[in-house]
């Protein structure tokens, strides 16, 4: 008898976000921190983001702090427009596309799990338990109507 097994060979700790996908870690883009804070921009005047291809759609990661936006437009050289306000003065950051075809979760505690499918299918399934494997493609997982957590992305 044939059975599906999981051969995970990428993992991400899942940002929970009402407003972006998971990332796609594959492709990653520029990292660094920003020098100034301003309404929906990230700001690093050591980084050149039109010369490291930067495009709108790309996710950006607050890596001080866990929450995602995506990339609105390029302001300048040193200047991203964001959908959200998420970057503060000296908080480090790390680009990714935006474009992944889905992952697996594993679910590392109980409760209710609240996804928009690989398919685009945004549904909550209620009760998914501890330490399971939820294996389903998913692209992201929401914040709101999202009570599961400690949630790993594997490819």
């Amino acid at each position: 008898m044939a059975y599906q097994k999981l051969q995970g060979y990428r993992a991400w700790n899942v940002n929970k976000s009402d407003n972006t996908d998971i990332p796609n870690i594959g492709i990653a883009g520029p990292s660094g921190t920003t020098t100034s804070a301003a309404t929906k921009q990230l700001i690093d005047s050591n980084a050149n983001f039109t010369a490291e291809s930067v495009q709108t759609g790309m996710i950006v990661v607050n890596t001080t702090d866990g929450t995602q936006t995506t990339v609105l437009s390029i302001e300048n050289t040193t200047t991203l427009n964001v959908t959200e306000d998420i970057m503060a003065n000296a908080e480090a950051y790390q680009l990714y596309d935006g474009n992944q075809e889905g992952a697996v979760l594993y679910i590392g505690t109980a409760g209710n799990l609240k996804v928009t499918t690989a398919g685009g299918d945004e549904i909550t399934f209620q009760g998914v338990n501890t330490g399971t494997f939820f294996p389903v493609n998913v692209v992201k997982v929401f914040a709101t109507g999202t009570s599961a957590d400690n949630i790993i992305a594997l490819w």
